[in-house]
């Protein structure tokens, strides 16, 4: 019995330790996605990205994500201004 405890135990603390390995890798710079812009369009560049942030994720063949899983899982973008 103090074996399955014990086992149970380590499985515990592995598994926790891994989630917190799998944050700190999660911020990844090369996640992002940046669209370049000239400075005048910048705001309607905000503007377009955070309508399509208000849209439901789908999946590749396009019936929308019931949960949110894999959502977590997609790249961050954002407009920064540059030469376009």
């Amino acid at each position: 019995m103090r074996h399955a405890a014990l086992a149970g135990t380590v499985l515990l603390i592995g598994t926790v330790s891994a989630m917190g390995a799998a944050a700190l890798i999660e911020d990844d710079p090369r996640d992002m996605i940046e669209i370049v812009v000239s400075a005048d369009k910048l705001a309607e560049c905000r503007e377009t990205l955070a309508q399509v942030a208000a849209m439901p994720a789908r999946h590749d063949n396009g019936t929308p994500l019931l949960l949110d899983w894999g959502q977590s899982d997609l790249p961050k973008v954002a407009c920064v201004v540059g030469e376009a």
